[in-house]
């Protein structure tokens, strides 16, 4: 069976193997379709919860085994907080013993700030490039759409994270970054930035998508924020989502969408590109994945003021936290007002816990992640409506469970300010002493409840869209795995190659899943029932079948990326 992704990077690790020196990239073709294997002498912990993590996930011949035709290739240039040595997580990612083959080179030069966002995002595009030059994937485009069978992998560009577009040297604000390369081997892309000086992120992207389409490619999305503060260029707030690294970039600072951001999303849904003389539409969507809840509510209702709900919403590698706003905020248990070591002033924030069901005898309930990185009940018919697509995420962190190295992280942090804007009265009375906190999370056995785990999701986001909506939810949500991301993914689904069961996951589960969750949630029936009231195994099968290829499938073509 053919399958999407919304979002994963399937270039990324093999990428990491060996900084470039030259452009366009000699590297030899068979070698980035492998996966980058980690060849060290290890503990079973670090493997179990750690380097598995940069192991591949995603690469070529993984999507190949997996049948993966068709999905979104998505573009991360690493931040600086990840070159950073602080924290366990930043001492094994800097340290060449453990992290072995990655090129430390990559780290240096970002950690150093001896290179910009942008140039990393051209070296890595250009190993796409190659690849498709070679005949061993295509890119899609709008100017040239094709239909998407046979010979494949197909793929639509993406980037995740605004900072992809900052074209001054990481952690240098002003200071413009150059990239030598012979005349002879200048791109579209390379002679935009060399002869382009571009500050503003809004005229960036202009730059890049004209660029991109006078090099046979086009961007189809955009997160405008990632895991981390860039005080280079500053976006978006971004959802706390990273306490692995002890790294002060990772907490929320400032509140909601800048006007920069503004003016980026403005410049992505007007964009316009020259093909022949002539201005061609190429608006880019925009991903909430990584905002803060504030940031979201702040776009949603910039879209509405500028005409821009034409438009869908996509949200593409997500889990839900089981709360609207309003019950969000009733669940918040304990906060915290704490400085930063700089003197900024954030919060840190534990919400109880909502269940989702129960299943089994031991460590049997489950429950939702109610950190604000996942979407709410708001957000959910926010993109329902829009005629946008959810892809759901195969990180277990995002979807609930806790690992041995997780489950005490049970606070998140937010801004001050946006904190402010949630619990005014509450943001007043801040003191040392704590509210009373309640306590909720999960530790389950990992083979059999991690895909309940992404069931109890799935059927939150179906739940919310029978309730609230008119759309029919089943179309309009899909697999957004976030492969080769640094996730933890599901165990039963550890990369691209295990697709294939992943539909018998789902199959075996999600009956289970609904009952339990109607148990506890209450709502309509989730899943189609025959004449005996039973589940219909066919139209189950179909809905799955929607779920893993026919819903993305669907949308590309809706957006005139494949015939």
């Amino acid at each position: 069976m053919a399958t999407f992704d919304f979002h994963f990077h399937p270039v990324f690790k093999q990428y990491l193997c060996e900084f470039d020196g030259q452009y366009p990239s000699v590297r030899d073709v068979e070698t980035l379709r492998e996966p980058m294997e980690l060849t060290n002498p290890v503990t079973d912990f670090l493997e179990e919860n750690f380097l598995h993590i940069l192991e591949s996930q995603s690469c070529l011949t993984q999507l190949e085994t997996g049948g993966l035709t068709l999905g979104m290739a998505n573009i991360a240039p690493i931040e600086r907080m990840f070159a950073q040595k602080e924290g366990l997580f930043g001492f094994v990612l800097n340290s060449a013993f453990f992290t072995s083959p990655v090129d430390q080179t990559y780290l240096r030069k970002v950690r150093n700030g001896e290179i910009s966002y942008y140039q990393l995002f051209l070296r890595e595009l250009v190993l796409y490039k190659k690849l498709r030059d070679a005949g061993v994937l295509t890119m899609l485009t709008r100017q040239n759409p094709v239909k998407a069978t046979g010979s494949g992998p197909f793929f639509t560009l993406a980037l995740e994270g605004g900072h992809s577009l900052c074209r001054t040297r990481i952690g240098r604000p002003g200071v413009r970054d150059t990239f030598e390369v012979p005349i002879n081997a200048e791109d579209a892309l390379v002679r935009d930035f060399r002869d382009n000086f571009v500050v503003d992120p809004a005229q960036s992207l202009q730059h890049l998508q004209q660029a991109l389409w006078d090099e046979g490619l086009d961007l189809m999305s955009l997160v405008i924020t990632h895991l981390s503060h860039i005080p280079e260029q500053h976006i978006a707030t971004h959802a706390f989502g990273l306490k692995m690294l002890k790294d002060e970039a990772a907490y929320p600072i400032a509140d909601g969408i800048s006007p920069a951001g503004k003016r980026l999303i403005d410049n992505a849904y007007k964009l316009q590109v020259n093909v022949g003389g002539a201005p061609q539409d190429a608006p880019v969507l925009i991903d909430v994945k990584h905002m803060s809840l504030k940031s979201r509510i702040e776009f949603y209702a910039h879209r509405r003021a500028n005409g821009f709900d034409r438009f869908p919403i996509i949200a593409s590698h997500m889990g839900v936290t089981g709360y609207s706003v309003d019950e969000w905020k009733s669940a918040l248990a304990e906060a915290k007002r704490t400085r930063l070591p700089s003197g900024t002033p954030v919060v840190s924030l534990e919400t109880t816990r909502r269940t989702a069901g129960e299943w089994g005898v031991v460590n049997k309930r489950f429950t939702f992640n109610p950190w604000t990185i996942n979407l709410m009940d708001d957000d959910i018919v926010e993109i329902l409506n829009s005629e946008g697509l959810i892809g759901l995420s195969l990180d277990v962190r995002i979807l609930g469970w806790q690992d041995f190295v997780t489950k005490g992280e049970k606070a998140e942090f937010m801004s001050a300010e946006e904190f402010r804007f949630f619990f005014p009265e509450l943001f007043r009375k801040l003191s040392a002493e704590p509210l009373d906190a309640a306590e909720s999370f999960l530790v389950p056995t990992k083979e059999e409840r991690h895909p309940l785990a992404l069931c109890f999701n799935l059927l939150h986001i179906i739940s919310v869209g029978k309730l609230l909506t008119d759309a029919n939810p089943w179309e309009r949500v899909t697999i957004g795995s976030d492969f080769d991301g640094l996730i933890n993914p599901l165990v039963n689904c550890r990369d691209a190659s295990r697709f294939p069961g992943l539909g018998s996951l789902l199959l075996r589960w999600l009956p289970v899943a609904e009952k339990s969750y109607r148990a506890e949630n209450g709502g309509p029936l989730l899943l189609d029932r025959n004449a005996r009231g039973e589940v219909d195994e066919a139209k189950l099968r179909k809905n799955v079948d929607r779920l893993l290829f026919e819903n993305g499938e669907a949308f590309l073509r809706n957006q005139r990326w494949i015939l």
